[in-house]
């Protein structure tokens, strides 16, 4: 049975009827090919934010933690992980992987209120937690200007606007600004 939602991406499994709450799931161990996989998403937040330098790899052991605390602790995430893999299969044979990534982020015609279908399940529980990992493990520090933008680019910092670097002493800028080699 599939949503009646034509605005939603993905095909029957994104489709798919979903109790709004967590998976049930034991807690177990991940696979070195979930993780993998998992990766792959956590990494492309950083692609689609472009706020993180050598494709997020100074962040993983923090997501790692969290994926696998995630997974071994009651209420366990194995369930939502899997699925979000297979969401992710399904809309890379529709989309592409570049493609299917944007529409996920940015365009997915989930509608608001609890995750209904497998899709927004993903969304839910998987990739916005993914990106509050992101962000609270060190995506904060390098968002960067927006492309061709001239105004923008002169006054935006390269740091999200809530971090502070330097020390207490006032030696170095607490912010760099966009441009400046410091």
């Amino acid at each position: 049975m599939t949503t009646t939602n034509a605005s939603l991406i993905g095909g029957d499994h994104c489709h798919q009827p979903l109790p709004s709450t967590l998976l049930p799931a034991d807690p177990r161990p991940l696979t070195p090919e979930e993780i993998e996989r998992l990766w792959q998403i956590f990494e492309a937040i950083g692609h689609a934010w472009e706020n993180t330098v050598n494709d997020s790899v100074g962040l993983r052991s923090t997501w790692l933690e969290f994926v696998n605390l995630r997974a071994m602790t009651r209420p366990s995430y194995v369930v939502e992980y899997s699925n979000a893999i297979a969401v992710m299969d399904e809309l890379f044979a529709i989309y592409g992987r570049d493609d299917a990534f944007k529409r996920l982020f940015f365009a997915n015609g989930i509608p608001d209120g609890p995750p209904m279908t497998a899709l927004a399940h993903a969304k839910q529980y998987v990739v916005n937690e993914f990106m509050s990992v992101q962000i609270a493990s060190g995506g904060f520090r390098d968002f960067v200007a927006p492309k061709g933008d001239a105004q923008a680019q002169a006054s935006f910092s390269i740091n999200h606007r809530a971090y502070i670097a330097g020390s207490r002493y006032g030696r170095k800028k607490p912010v760099r600004a966009f441009g400046d080699d410091e």
